[in-house]
């Protein structure tokens, strides 16, 4: 995989952050997923995967870390009345 960086004009940046936001996914994957089929490498309207899920992995808003950590935190714990 290869890293590059382009120069855009800050309301450029703002709308391509925005656009992501709206999606639900980073910057990094909206750009890619505009660009490859102006490029030919996917189909219109497919993402990197053809796995429905994909688009949740590794994508947490702020906070929902914490709400998720919090949310599992019994189901985490160890009943140890359980284990005797």
């Amino acid at each position: 995989m290869t890293t590059m960086t382009i120069h855009v004009e800050d309301d450029f940046a703002e709308a391509l952050r925005a656009h992501a936001r709206r999606v639900g996914t980073s910057v990094n994957r909206a750009v890619k997923e505009m660009l490859s089929p102006l490029l030919g490498i996917a189909k219109p309207g497919t993402s990197e995967s053809d796995n429905p899920y994909m688009k949740f992995c590794g994508i947490l808003r702020k906070g929902e870390a914490d709400r998720l950590r919090e949310s599992v935190a019994e189901q985490r714990a160890i009943d140890a009345e359980m284990w005797k």
